[in-house]
């Protein structure tokens, strides 16, 4: 059979549009590495955390890490370790509360590059809880630097997320109770960002912050 006034219409048509369009088209697929930690207890001494510290802080700009948090806290120097290799790793990081983050993992989830915060959470914010040995002048000396240590680390992560009168309570020993909703109102807020609305389906929200990580030393 013979062609068609309409095929060879078509065939034209397809030409006509290869040679006028103004751009040509190329798909690249990349692999992506995504780690995830899961403390689901009180964190204990730093030798435990090795690997997770070394895998955050190793990890480069195309990779991510998620820690998902359900604690009641722990040793404060390992939060302050795990803390340190968020804010040094190249790799974005995101910290989901799941059910409680209280003391220090409060510290840990404010670290993070994202939030997501699932629904029926609640964080507990106050000040450290230790103790001190030696002579009383050592004592002191002792008991004086760690509030200091607390307090400048603390006041780095917590504000904006808690105002200036909200922290200084909890430096001076009161509790603050927080739960999802009121979590995510406070981070919209801190990050000046709308958060993500799922219109047809409840999943949990996600809020970024919008300044990026210095380069590594």
């Amino acid at each position: 059979m013979g062609r068609t006034k309409e095929k060879e219409d078509e065939e034209i048509c397809e030409v006509c549009e290869a040679r006028v369009k103004p751009f040509r088209y190329f798909e690249q697929q990349l692999i992506r590495r995504v780690h995830h930690f899961y403390l689901s207890k009180a964190i204990e001494e730093p030798e435990g955390y090795v690997e997770m510290i070394h895998r955050i802080k190793m990890a480069g700009p195309e990779e991510m890490v998620y820690i998902h948090l359900n604690t009641p806290g722990g040793h404060l120097d390992t939060g302050v370790q795990i803390v340190n290799a968020i804010q040094s790793s190249q790799a974005h990081i995101v910290c989901s509360v799941e059910a409680e983050s209280h003391s220090l993992g409060t510290l840990i989830f404010l670290a993070a590059d994202e939030f997501i915060v699932h629904d029926n959470c609640l964080m507990l914010f106050h000040n450290f809880t230790g103790g001190v040995y030696g002579k009383g002048h050592e004592q002191k000396a002792q008991l004086d630097a760690t509030i200091q240590w607390f307090t400048d680390l603390a006041r780095k992560l917590y504000i904006p997320f808690l105002s200036e009168k909200e922290f200084d309570a909890i430096v001076d020993g009161k509790d603050l109770w927080i739960q999802s909703e009121d979590i995510r109102i406070r981070l919209k807020k801190m990050v000046a960002t709308p958060e993500k609305e799922k219109a047809d389906k409840k999943e949990p929200t996600s809020t970024k912050k919008p300044t990026k990580k210095p380069s590594k030393s």
